[in-house]
């Protein structure tokens, strides 16, 4: 089967390469590689620290446990090993924050995660001397972790190009579409058609169909300093130690399509980072960065259906957690037509 997918994040080429496995042809409709929010992502998979509930929780939990068979196959493509951190340390700064967050890991340990050390204040700072005496308790999510989004999009590329994909430097301006069948898309300079559409535009979205996802920016430090331990997530920012450098992250600003880098946003992670880690004092910046998130009213992905396209968005804070788990659900639709009890879940007619 011919397929053409529009949007070349985390997304759309996780997709990409699961169907040219399964043996079919396909196109990667998409403007500009290194647009959207895959790039600039902190790279965390962190349902737990996240304190996410419900059918989500059990969603993104599914697609965590892609992640090790996930990186492996895109390693062996590829030839590229991208770098992974094993396990995420959430902290409590404030009596409020200790007491939801024992209340989450009691929960999440009865059911879901096994994998969890946890620590009072004292011990953390023993064992982790360069977090604040603020800290009132930690825990350690052994199952969680965090991935170098650059060196991951790099590698999905490289496989997506070895396994024979087609990369269109075209940005789609029009849809014609018939009831619930697409005949063609329109890119500024070609008509492309396919048997097959897939959509995973992002913030972009809304461009194509008329559901409720915006943007969501997020502006990004990359710093450099002296310890190389667990991602710290905590309330007032992130920390993520990679091999190359850490990142401080992220602002929420609802701002529209605006990716300019303020010095507000610079205050406010720095800020935020040496409240977490007072030695960030001493580190060196190096840069600023800005994504734009896919948001919706209620901050669940939305995944729709016609008769010969799919559409896969919304995934807001947690699009690379997720993308595992979106591409097989993709794949089961198109090689198989099986419609996964997400279509329901995260339908758009939820906001009608």
């Amino acid at each position: 089967m011919d397929i053409l997918i529009v949007g070349g994040g985390i997304v759309g080429l996780s997709i990409a390469i699961d169907l040219l496995l399964a043996g079919h042809n396909v196109k990667l409709s998409v403007r500009n590689e290194r647009e959207g929010a895959s790039w600039v992502a902190g790279g965390m998979l962190a349902p737990f620290s996240e304190g996410l509930e419900g059918d989500f929780l059990r969603f993104s939990v599914e697609s965590l446990r892609l992640w090790h068979d996930y990186l492996e196959r895109i390693k062996e493509i590829s030839g590229i090993g991208v770098f992974f951190s094993q396990g995420i340390l959430r902290i409590a700064l404030t009596e409020e924050e200790e007491r939801e967050l024992k209340e989450k890991v009691k929960r999440y340990s009865q059911n879901i995660c096994q994998n969890i050390v946890s620590y009072d204040g004292r011990e953390l700072i023993k064992e982790f001397p360069y977090i604040t005496e603020e800290v009132r308790y930690g825990v350690i999510y052994g199952d969680e972790g965090n991935v170098d989004t650059e060196e991951l999009m790099e590698a999905l590329y490289i496989a997506f190009k070895k396994l024979g994909g087609e990369i269109i430097g075209e940005d789609v301006v029009r849809i014609h579409k018939e009831g619930e069948k697409i005949e063609k898309v329109y890119g500024f300079f070609k008509e492309m058609v396919a048997d097959f559409y897939i959509f995973t535009t992002g913030a972009w979205l809304k461009k194509h169909f008329n559901f409720p996802v915006f943007p969501v920016k997020g502006q990004i430090l990359r710093i450099s300093a002296p310890f190389k331990d667990y991602v710290i997530y905590s309330s007032s920012a992130y920390i993520i130690p990679r091999e190359k450098d850490i990142l401080v992250g992220a602002t929420t600003e609802h701002r529209g399509f605006d990716t300019t880098t303020t010095l507000e946003g610079v205050r406010k992670l720095t800020q935020g980072a040496i409240k977490v880690s007072p030695a960030l004092k001493e580190a060196e910046f190096f840069e600023v960065r800005v994504g734009l998130r896919p948001g919706t009213p209620d901050e669940l992905p939305i995944f729709y259906f016609g008769e010969n396209f799919a559409v896969f968005s919304g995934h807001y804070r947690n699009g690379i957690l997720l993308a595992p788990i979106t591409a097989e659900i993709a794949l089961k639709l198109v090689d198989k037509g099986e419609f996964s009890e997400y279509f329901k879940l995260f339908s758009p007619y939820r906001f009608k």
